[in-house]
């Protein structure tokens, strides 16, 4: 067939029908379609063979130039199975080259090398000899067996990383959008990008093709849980309301938004990022908003003005100087305070100035009895103590930026431990220094333990007024229990057993109520330690089982 051409274009043809069942994708075929030719019939005389073999080699050419390639292939093929001559081995190849079916081009042009005999002789003058044909159709099976594939993958999103390895050696790495040129085989594709499963598959690439790919990237997720308090606060996860105190889901894995906002309280916006595989905690605690207590500040500054001044000048007889000096201090504080203090004084910075005030002005005054019975020395430093207990609990409740809840809590347990100790030092009528230092030990406990309550519950200031109402309630109800115990004191009964008897009721309906308003109160506000109430069951020494009840947290 010297008519036939050889001959490629880089176009995309799909195969079908019987030329495409002699080969897998990617794999240079061993048994080809003439080796299972049909058996021929008997009947037939060798001229008639070769006159149906010529006619199917007649049509096979008129196909071929007429651009029929696959028609061209199974006359072809069916003009060898009658007339088996080695030279149609590399007319079929060549139908299949322009057929861009290069590995079966390559099966029947390295069985016409092959078949090639080695005594084979020129059929005519112009036909090519056959030594000289086998290395260039040998030279020619090299080039189609190096014809690269295309391969593009394209995925959604983008950005995928594409790696082809066989075995484990690799053959070509790209990101998705990028073409890669292998040569045909059979690969395993990879295709990876952060936060998306990884797609694992087969590819069969043959000899000099395109191949096309697109992949939608499934997204990994992730576990997010999230806890607000208080819990009645809103949460919403990217602008969309998702739940109230608390939301659990398994969301894709990437980075959200997650807000949470309650009345009177400061929204919290945060970027949360949710990793793949993962529980995603996040806790959040909306801080109440600020409270502004200026004005009560002021007012205490010009009388803690006044009363301080009053007390550093009684160190002199004059009372005069006193009075006026407490004038002038009254004067001096409302001045400063009103020009100096700024607008937004928070209410907890406030509470605790007043509370670090008023108590340093007592620890002072009860220090310096331990060692001194002069009014006239205890006075001044009792004031001395309040002006430097007001600048501590100023600068304090700055550097700590103190809720008022907090404040409320020392300033209770301060007023109680306060009242106790002096309580304490009325039941028994101790000399001046035993009970000074009553007053000062009850006080001393009393901010130890307002310091660490704080620490472990969270309450508001309207919690703590009423325990505070709970402690005030509970003295007037054993100021009364002692009234009618004791109507009336008879003559043999001194003022201290009279007042022994006032401290005593005065003391237990102060534990009783405030013991009674923190139970009462108790589910007011939530406290930080997980406390809860339990029941068990215990086994003693003789086997029987008693029921104990109990609570229990961590801290």
């Amino acid at each position: 067939m010297g008519r036939i051409a050889f001959g490629c274009w880089c176009i995309v043809v799909l195969h079908a029908g019987l030329a495409r069942a002699e080969t897998e994708p990617g794999l240079i075929p061993e048994h080809l379609r003439i080796d299972d030719c049909p058996v021929k019939d008997p009947a037939l005389t060798d001229a008639q063979l070769r006159q149906r073999g010529g006619e199917h080699y007649t049509r096979g050419e008129t196909l071929y130039i007429q651009g029929d390639y696959k028609g061209a292939v199974e006359e072809l093929i069916a003009s060898y199975c009658l007339i088996p001559y080695y030279s149609l081995l590399k007319d079929i190849g060549q139908a299949y080259e322009r057929d861009l079916d290069f590995e079966l081009a390559v099966a029947y042009l390295e069985r016409y090398v092959r078949d090639i005999p080695p005594d084979a002789k020129r059929t005519s003058a112009c036909a090519a000899d056959p030594k000289e044909d086998r290395e260039n159709v040998s030279r020619r099976v090299s080039v189609l067996r190096r014809l690269p594939a295309k391969v593009l993958v394209q995925t959604d999103p983008s950005g995928a990383q594409v790696k082809i390895t066989k075995g484990n050696i690799p053959a070509g790495l790209a990101s998705s959008g990028e073409e890669l040129t292998i040569v045909g085989d059979t690969y395993e594709m990879t295709i990876a990008k952060e936060g998306f499963e990884t797609i694992n598959q087969t590819i069969n690439v043959r000899i000099g093709k395109p191949y096309t790919y697109f992949e939608k990237l499934k997204p990994l997720h992730g576990k997010l849980s999230v806890q607000v308090s208080p819990v009645d606060a809103r949460i919403f996860l990217d602008d969309k309301l998702v739940g109230l105190g608390r939301y659990e889901a398994d969301l894709t894995a990437t980075t959200y938004t997650v807000m949470s906002e309650a009345p009177n309280r400061i929204s919290v916006s945060r970027r949360i990022q949710v990793l793949p595989n993962r529980i995603n905690r996040v806790q959040v605690e909306l801080t109440p908003q600020p409270q502004f207590a200026r004005r009560q500040l002021i007012a205490f500054a010009t009388i803690g003005g006044g009363t301080t001044t009053g007390l550093l000048l009684n160190i002199s007889d004059d009372t005069d100087l006193a009075f006026y000096g407490s004038l002038g201090g009254m004067l001096v504080g409302l001045a400063g305070s009103y020009f100096y203090l700024p607008e937004d004084v928070p209410r907890g910075t406030s509470n605790l100035t007043i509370t670090s005030s008023l108590a340093g002005g007592v620890a002072a005054a009860s220090a310096t009895l331990l060692f001194t019975g002069s009014d006239q020395v205890a006075a001044p430093v009792g004031g001395a103590g309040a002006l430097l207990g007001a600048g501590a609990g100023y600068y304090l409740g700055e550097r700590t930026k103190i809720r008022p809840g907090d404040a409320a809590l020392i300033n209770s347990s301060i007023t109680w431990g306060t009242v106790a100790g002096g309580l304490f030092a009325l039941s028994f009528d101790p000399p001046r220094e035993i009970a000074a230092g009553l007053v000062l030990s009850g006080l001393s406990m009393g901010a130890i333990g307002g310091v660490l309550m704080t620490s472990y519950f969270d309450i508001s200031r309207t919690h703590a007024v009423l325990i505070d109402v709970g402690g005030i309630v509970g003295i007037l109800g054993g100021l009364a229990a002692e009234s009618i115990v004791y109507p009336t004191a008879t003559e043999s009964e001194d003022d201290s057993r009279t007042q022994e008897h006032i401290a005593n009721f005065a003391l237990g309906g102060m534990a009783v109520g405030l013991v009674a308003a923190g139970i009462v109160t108790r589910n007011l506000d939530a406290p930080k330690l997980a406390i809860q109430p339990t029941v068990n069951k215990v086994t003693s020494t003789d086997g029987s089982q008693t029921t104990t009840y109990g609570i229990m947290g961590a801290f």
